[in-house]
């Protein structure tokens, strides 16, 4: 008996498709041709061209189980293990939060802020270190100092400081953004951070691939979502220079609430600019 001819690319594919959409998968289409230029090392255009040819086994048998794992809703930035951020690839892992093009308008704010020419910045709960590698990777003569609670986080920005030539720029330190060291007491000129702002009720809404695969922790600091903001801005006040920037992403609801908390905390000069959709994304203030 004559074997059975290997699957063609296409319809491997368009099995998938269907197992996707059946899963709820929002861009199922998508997704299939990302997994398969991952498996067949190409991208989607190399997919096209491939669509006529047979699959081999071994190729198969790993495409099958990243379909399996984004049909439960693993991110696709997790199952490719690599996310872009400001021009530039990050690696990912459920250590960390997969980086957002709304954070893209904090580094930028961080950057459009007259900061010295060799100014000392803190990121406070790095994550990947997405913040800490963009801003030292556009301004060479700032240091940079990432804090994180979690060692795998600070794993995971270590190697992407790696990855980009900016380790030796970048000191990564293991600490609650909350109680920073008391040696960081007025050493710095910007403190920026993207902290967990997502209420806890409002976390089980969101999509599986974020409420059940991302990193509680990096998502919600408590029952309102404003805890790490109360708990940032005193901090943040005692660590920065007179007139130091303080940059905070904000919750699409959090500005209001930011707002009296940085007054309250003593900062001036509070301003609020708005992300790509024109939902208030960051909030600046000063020392």
């Amino acid at each position: 008996m004559t074997p059975a001819a290997p699957p063609t690319v296409v319809k491997v594919l368009d099995d998938a498709v269907r197992r996707l959409r059946e899963a709820g998968v929002p861009d199922p289409r998508r997704d299939a041709a990302a997994l398969m230029a991952q498996v067949l090392g190409t991208d989607r255009g190399g997919v096209a061209a491939r669509k006529p040819d047979p699959l081999e086994q071994k190729e198969a048998s790993r495409f099958a189980e990243l379909i399996a794992s984004r049909a439960r809703r693993t991110p696709l930035q997790y199952l490719a293990g690599r996310a872009g951020f400001f021009d530039l690839e990050f690696a990912v892992s459920p250590d960390v939060l997969i980086p957002r093009p709304e954070t893209e308008a904090l580094v930028q704010a961080v950057l459009d802020a007259g900061l010295p020419e060799t100014a000392r910045v803190a990121d406070l709960g790095t994550g990947s270190g997405c913040i800490a590698v963009a801003l030292a990777v556009a301004r060479p003569r700032w240091t940079i100092t990432a804090s994180d609670s979690s060692p795998a986080a600070l794993s995971v920005a270590a190697t992407n400081a790696d990855r980009h030539q900016a380790t030796g720029r970048i000191r990564f330190v293991e600490s609650d953004f909350a109680r920073p060291p008391a040696s960081w007491e007025g050493a710095f000129d910007a403190v920026v951070s993207n902290p967990p702002y997502i209420a806890e009720a409002e976390w089980r809404g969101l999509d599986p691939e974020v409420r059940d695969h991302e990193p509680k922790g990096a998502l919600v600091p408590g029952a309102t979502g404003e805890e790490a903001y109360a708990a940032i801005a005193p901090a943040a006040f005692r660590t920065l220079v007179a007139g130091g920037l303080l940059a905070l992403e904000l919750g699409w609801t959090s500005e209001r609430a930011v707002r009296a908390l940085v007054a309250e905390a003593g900062f001036r000069e509070v301003a609020v600019r708005p992300d790509f959709q024109g939902i208030s994304r960051v909030l600046t203030a000063r020392r």
